[in-house]
C-alpha cells in the first residue's frame, strides 16, 4: 500500500514559492560561453550589422550617381558630367566591394557556409536595435549616414567616436535570444567533428 497524500504540505517553512527568491531569473536563464565569448559575439553581430548596412548605402550612393549620369546625359547633354557621375559611381562601387571583402574576411564567412543564411537573418533582425542604440550614445545611426561612422573612426575625431562606442550598450541593441543563438550556431560549427 502506499502511504496517503497529505490535503496540505506540513508548515514547516522549508516550502519557497520562486518567486520568493527575489533573483528574477527566469528558468532557462543562462548565458552559454564566457562573458568575454558573448562579449566578442556580440560584438560580431552590431558589426555585421553595421557593415551591411554600410554596404547597402554604398549600393544606393552608387545607383543614385549611375542615375544623375544618365539624366545629365539625356536631359543637359553634358557628357562630361555623365562620366565624372559614372567614374565615381564606379569608385563608390570599388569601395563597397573592398568593404564587403574585408568584411568577410573578418568575420570568416566563408567557414559558416552551412549556417549562413541564419547568421544573416540574425544581422537582419538585429539591424534596427543597432542603430537605435548609435542614435542614443549620439553616432551617426540612419542607413545613409553610417558611411561616416567610418570616415569619424578614420578622421581628427576617433577618440571622441571611440568614446562614445565605449558607451554602446549591447543589451539594448542585441536581445539575449539573439545572442545566445548566435553562441549556439557558431559553437555547433566550430566543435571538432
Amino acid at each position: 500500500m502506499h502511504p496517503a497524500i497529505p490535503d496540505e504540505p506540513p508548515d514547516d517553512g522549508t516550502w519557497v514559492s520562486a518567486d520568493d527568491l527575489g533573483g528574477g531569473a527566469d528558468v532557462g536563464d543562462f548565458r552559454p560561453g564566457s562573458p568575454l565569448s558573448q562579449w566578442a559575439l556580440s560584438r560580431y553581430l552590431v558589426g555585421r550589422a553595421i557593415g551591411e548596412s554600410v554596404g547597402r548605402t554604398l549600393l544606393l550612393v552608387a545607383l543614385g550617381l549611375l542615375a544623375l549620369g544618365a539624366l545629365s546625359q539625356w536631359g543637359l547633354h553634358l557628357t562630361f558630367l555623365t562620366v565624372l557621375l559614372v567614374i565615381l559611381a564606379v569608385i563608390v562601387l570599388l569601395v563597397r566591394s573592398v568593404l564587403r571583402a574585408v568584411l568577410r574576411r573578418l568575420t570568416a564567412t566563408d567557414r559558416y557556409g552551412p549556417i549562413e543564411a541564419r547568421l544573416r537573418a540574425l544581422v537582419s533582425d538585429t539591424h534596427g536595435d543597432v542603430l537605435r542604440e548609435l542614435r542614443r550614445v549620439g553616432l551617426p545611426s540612419h542607413t545613409i549616414t553610417l558611411p561616416l561612422l567610418a570616415l569619424r573612426l578614420a578622421g581628427k575625431r576617433r577618440t571622441q567616436t571611440l568614446t562614445r562606442l565605449r558607451t554602446f550598450d549591447i543589451d539594448q541593441a542585441v536581445p539575449k535570444a539573439r545572442l545566445d543563438e548566435l553562441h549556439l550556431l557558431l559553437q555547433g560549427t566550430l566543435r571538432p567533428r
